[in-house]
């Protein structure tokens, strides 16, 4: 930062380029990566492959057709790079070759491919690919597609849940894993049948693996009858060639993720949860011996969330990643088990991935202070290096102030955490309003990462002290902490926050009382709306696709296992917990000015929610205004709606906390 910096602007955020998916050549001369940037003019972001030499150097960019370029995955001879890009047939897999010249297209799927996993013989490729429940034959998928795309009427005729996900329409299709040769293209679906493999929204990658001798495919699918109320994914086993049904290798009725065999082939670390319909369990480290069935927890007592466990070449250690306390690190564990080692110690370290020799770990990194850049840490310790510094010009302009750590008592004893980031150009002399972020979930957290949307530093931009509070429901914390949110929505995880409020006005002098604001999207916009009917200390609120009908929400969201799991069973039968807390119920005591933002193609927290809010407020006085936006779901993606978004966020903040 400069002695001359400038505050944070949305025109620098949408200008900013993040660094992800580090994927090191088998040799270990380059790693390619993937570089995001919003592009105003087609108002989409834009992913592009590019390369930088090591252990370092000058990066360059490698795609520049299409607006998507992503997925990096080298062979294992790393003589081709597979990628996933849109450049022709939507979105299909790519060959690019390393030593030069221009990709050629694999895939011609007419459900698309992407998420390119190669065999180790490097003869053939997993990938993803949408058909239809019924069939998956290339000629029918594309007959049908085309068919819907003809189709005058735009009725839907729909006969079952689930029937729309997050921001859309399904119709019919679902994702199934293809194995698909690389010399001739040449694509067989190894998961034949109505099931989604992988699922929805239940797994991430790495979905699926192949075993050492290409015998076998690993894959993660939910095979209940009613997909919207389960949450029992599992992982099935089958032969490469298709020629048996695959088999359940995971055993229980939680979810069981990210799927990695140990170089031998004869393990398969996972992650597990213990509780069926409920997302947010603990992930353990298992491993599972495939010969015996032998099922063993690697770091029993570790009460963190395992996330995408990755076996070293030889076998003897496994890495992943797992938030703690605010922060996401590195973790290394031997094989056998013990007690993880933080490899990393920064703000948010994820999106790791391995060299050849597993003497290296490469990983994205971001704080509070910039966007994710990429790095490079040894295995067995040592201090972490940078490697690319694709804003380095931008930020160095930027009145960007560290942020601080706070712990506070909630409810009931319960530590609580936050982090407070003061505003630019800070005189501790000076009283400044204070705006209060409430994360969504509501099992998530706010961390010192340098967030797309809801973004700290640009919220403090104007002159905030911005507060970002980790109330009961926050992970990262423990999995008590976690669970202690469920039925204790507007109860003890409001208390939680009133505390949180009343702890920052008495440890930081410079916070205003008389000018503040609380804002929050999801669960968030779900307690900015409780707050307006329960803590009238606020000149004004921003509630962003908040729930405002607990009760209705059941009916009307996608996902059903969430309503089902927080408030105890279904409306009809347990009433009482879902009017608890719902802040319909509660207009008559709504007076603070609000904001309303909302999605229309939100199908988690849908429309009406908004529309309902907006609506109760006009008619109560209460000065408010709605932001809508017909083009987006739960989140705002589109650059163009971004700069809009912020542009009216930080217009409402200016006129109340003046």
């Amino acid at each position: 930062m400069s002695a001359e910096a400038r505050p944070f602007t949305v025109t620098d955020l949408l200008q900013q380029r993040r660094a992800m998916s580090p994927c090191p050549a088998p040799d270990g001369g380059r790693l390619v990566f993937v570089v995001k940037q919003a592009d105003l003019d087609k108002d989409a972001n834009d992913l592009q492959l590019w390369e930088i030499p090591l252990p370092g150097g000058a990066p360059r960019q490698l795609t520049t057709a299409g607006t998507v370029n992503c997925e990096p995955a080298f062979s294992p001879d790393g003589s081709l790079l597979a990628f996933t890009s849109n450049r022709a047939d939507g979105r299909q897999i790519w060959l690019l070759p390393a030593a030069g010249g221009e990709a050629r297209q694999l895939t011609t799927l007419p459900g698309g491919a992407s998420r390119a996993v190669w065999f180790p013989d490097g003869q053939r490729l997993l990938v993803i690919s949408s058909v239809f429940a019924d069939a998956s034959q290339d000629a029918v998928v594309r007959e049908r597609i085309q068919a819907g795309k003809d189709r005058k009427a735009s009725g839907k005729v729909i006969d079952a849940l689930m029937f729309r996900h997050w921001d859309s329409w399904l119709d019919g299709r679902v994702d199934h894993v293809f194995v698909v040769d690389v010399a001739t293209g040449q694509a067989a679906d190894l998961t034949p049948g109505p099931w989604p493999a992988p699922p929805l929204s239940l797994s991430g990658p790495p979905d699926y693996c192949a075993s050492p001798d290409g015998a076998e495919v690993f894959f993660t699918s939910v095979r209940d009858a009613e997909l919207a109320r389960s949450t029992n994914v599992n992982i099935w086993r089958v032969d490469s060639d298709g020629s048996a049904p695959p088999e359940r290798v995971s055993p229980g009725q939680g979810c069981n993720v990210f799927p990695a065999l140990s170089p031998c082939g004869s393990f398969l670390a996972y992650c597990a949860m213990e509780r069926a319909g409920y997302e947010a369990d603990l992930l353990r480290l298992v491993r599972l011996d495939l010969d015996s069935g032998e099922l063993v927890e690697l770091c029993p007592g570790f009460d963190r969330m395992v996330m995408a466990p990755q076996w070293s070449a030889d076998g003897q250690w496994l890495v992943f990643h797992a938030e703690d306390h605010g922060r996401t690190r590195l973790y290394r564990i031997p094989a056998t088990g013990g007690t993880p080692e933080p490899i990393t110690s920064g703000a948010t370290d994820r999106g790791e991935a391995l060299s050849s020799d597993s003497a290296t770990v490469y990983f994205e990194r971001q704080s509070l202070q910039g966007p994710p850049e990429l790095c490079a840490v040894p295995l067995l310790g040592g201090e972490p290096s940078g490697l690319t510094s694709l804003n380095a010009a931008q930020l160095v302009e930027l009145a960007l102030p560290p942020a601080e750590d706070f712990y506070y008592e909630g409810a009931e004893g319960l530590r609580c955490h936050g982090v407070v980031v003061r505003p630019p150009n800070f005189d501790p002399s000076q009283r400044y309003p204070v705006v209060f972020l409430i994360h969504g979930g509501p099992q998530g957290a706010f961390g010192h990462d340098f967030h797309e949307r809801w973004n700290a530093p640009l919220f403090a931009a104007p002159g905030y002290v911005v507060v970002m509070l980790n109330p009961r429901g926050s992970t990262g914390f423990g999995q008590a902490m976690t669970d202690a949110i469920r039925g204790e929505w507007g109860g003890a995880c409001f208390e939680d926050l009133q505390r949180g409020f009343d702890h920052t006005l008495a440890s930081y002098p410079f916070c205003d009382p008389e000018r503040m604001a609380a804002a929050g999207a999801s669960f968030g916009g779900f307690m900015v709306n409780w707050i307006a009917s329960h803590d009238h200390r606020f000149r004004c609120l921003v509630s962003h696709d908040g729930i405002f009908n607990t009760e209705m929400m059941e009916y009307l969201t996608d996902e059903l296992w969430f309503t089902e799991w927080e408030f105890e069973g279904v409306p009809w039968e347990n009433p009482t917990a879902y009017r608890q807390y719902s802040p319909h119920l509660h207009v008559e005591k709504m007076q603070t000015p609000m904001l309303v933002v909302q999605g229309e193609q939100d199908f988690r927290c849908t429309g009406a929610e908004g529309l309902g809010l907006f609506t109760a407020l006009q008619r109560r006085g209460v000065p408010s205004r709605l932001l809508w936006f017909p083009d987006e779901g739960h989140w705002v993606v589109k650059p163009a709606n971004r700069e809009l978004w912020w542009t009216t966020v930080h217009e409402w903040l200016a006129r109340y906390l003046a």
